[in-house]
């Protein structure tokens, strides 16, 4: 069937518009090393649409209409899940709702003519057009995989599937115009190159999510006030409720919704009726994991907290981590020396510097004997509550992000110690971000910064901390990373930590 040029151009506009969607799409990806998802990519995508609608309705080929229609709610899905419809005029909205349906309605009016004219055309055999329907299908359905999988993780993402079937679809869909003498349909998948491109991206990218830091969270079951903690942990209060493991439940799966919402990859171990663990809700205190594919296991101070080191548990984590050694430390609870993990240790992997405040908890023996074996070296401190009573554990002081540091200078009593660690953090290239006494003791150094699938950054802490913390504080802190805030309220009061304690990372080597 011959058409006017008009009419070659139009489908031709409709191709480019299709083809800068990708080129803009590849272009972002390309920086980021990841396969990216942008705005602009859906808008050009449902713009291109309208204009490949017209072009198969002026073609009268059914395969584009078809194809079409399609991916057209899905682009529009897109589009919202990611916000950009809140400042469009809502009757722009539904008219492009309505632009599809008014498209259909002038086609299959008149039935009789519809099928004469889009299912049997002269131009195009029965066989010709259920290949190039197929082909439609394949290549259109991407966009239905595309819109199941993003919605099920509540975000707008391109995923690996979703560039298989467009490439398997762009052949199918060449080979069509081409026995067509479509020239713009067979020149228009010139897109498959892109698509290739992003094909290696994504699994370029799966490759490194598999190795992705994970989050290691412990559901309790005997969650309550641990008599064996409470002498040296100011920060636990007796709680007058009952059912406090019930509402340190609902906080748990709370948080852990959260963190599943965001895409931050998390491994949640059942804990067990027995042996009673009241503390096992905070896994970052007896284990650590290293990029080298060390597993560490640390003396705890209360023996009720020695008994979270299960086995099951340790087998849990060595199958996430890849894990080829284990240093077993907690041979130094028989001498009674003790270094709850990285309670105790607030650690710069990437300086090799372990943070440690002095406490019945943190000795500095065993630390020794941990930065000689793992290659760190130590910066001891003494930092003391407002009764002059030592900090049980480091993380409630400072914690340490890839590109800032949040410290109490407060609780520090030693000038030249503070000038130290001070001057290790200035020169590791870190903000610092400097809190109160007031906001220490409201576990707002107690935060945690995390990458999700995608890489992309948060700094999770408690909704106690994050009420705490100033404009400007958290300003600056947002500008390093999306700050979610969990709340854990019961968890806090009854239990002595916070969101960091109850997160262990789970480091792949």
């Amino acid at each position: 069937m011959d058409s006017p040029v008009w009419v070659y151009l139009l489908g031709l506009a409709g191709m480019g518009i299709y083809g800068l969607r990708i080129l803009i799409q590849w272009y972002m990806s390309e920086k980021s090393k990841r396969v990216e998802s942008p705005g602009i990519y859906w808008v050009l995508s449902s713009v291109g649409a309208v204009v490949l609608y017209l072009y198969g309705w002026l073609r009268k080929d059914f395969s584009i209409i078809f194809g079409e229609s399609v991916g057209y709610y899905i682009y529009m899905w897109n589009i919202s899940i990611l916000g950009l419809y809140k400042k469009v005029p809502r009757f722009v909205i539904v008219l492009q709702a309505v632009f599809p349906l008014v498209i259909l309605a002038l086609i299959v009016r008149d039935l009789p003519t519809f099928t004469e004219t889009f299912i049997h055309n002269e131009y195009v055999p029965m066989k010709l057009l259920l290949f190039g329907v197929a082909g439609q299908a394949v290549y259109e359905l991407r966009s239905v995989y595309q819109l199941v999988y993003s919605y099920r993780r509540k975000a707008s993402i391109l995923p690996t599937g979703h560039w298989v079937m467009a490439v398997i679809g762009s052949v199918m869909i060449i080979i069509y115009g081409l026995i067509r003498h479509d020239w713009v349909l067979a020149i228009g998948q010139f897109s498959i190159v892109f698509s290739l491109r992003n094909l290696m991206l994504s699994v370029a990218s799966s490759k490194r999510m598999n190795k992705v830091t994970k989050l290691l969270m412990v559901r309790p079951v005997c969650f309550g006030f641990n008599e064996q903690t409470a002498s040296s942990n100011v920060f636990q209060h007796r709680s007058q409720q009952e059912d406090v493991q019930r509402y340190a439940l609902e906080e748990f799966d709370g948080m852990v919704s959260i963190l599943k919402d965001h895409n931050v990859p998390v491994v949640v171990v059942e804990d067990t009726p027995e042996p009673q663990t009241p503390d096992s809700i905070f896994p970052n205190n007896w284990f650590s994991t290293h990029a080298d594919g060390t597993l560490v296991l640390y003396p705890m101070f209360a023996p009720n907290r020695r008994l979270e080191r299960d086995p099951a548990t340790i087998r849990t984590i060595m199958g996430a981590a890849g894990t080829k050694r284990i240093l077993d430390l907690s041979d130094w609870e028989d001498k009674g020396k003790f270094l709850e993990s990285t309670g105790s240790m607030v650690l710069d992997r990437k300086g090799r510097v372990a943070y440690a405040c002095r406490s019945p908890r943190t000795s500095e023996v065993v630390l020794d004997d941990f930065c000689h074996k793992l290659g760190y070296n130590a910066i001891l401190f003494d930092a003391v509550d407002r009764g002059g009573n030592p900090i049980y554990h480091t993380n409630v002081v400072m914690s340490i992000g890839e590109r800032f540091a949040v410290l109490c200078e407060d609780v520090i009593i030693s000038p030249p110690e503070l000038k130290v660690i001070e001057s290790n953090l200035s020169a590791s290239g870190r903000k610092i971000v400097r809190i109160t006494a007031e906001q220490m003791r409201h576990y707002a150094g107690n935060v945690l910064e995390v990458r999700n699938v995608f890489e992309e950054t948060f700094i999770v802490m408690s909704q106690t901390a994050k009420d705490s913390l100033t404009p400007e504080q958290l300003e600056t802190l947002g500008g390093f990373g999306q700050i979610l805030a969990v709340q854990i309220p019961h968890i806090e009061e009854v239990g002595g930590g916070s969101a960091r304690c109850m997160m262990a990372e789970i480091i792949c080597c």
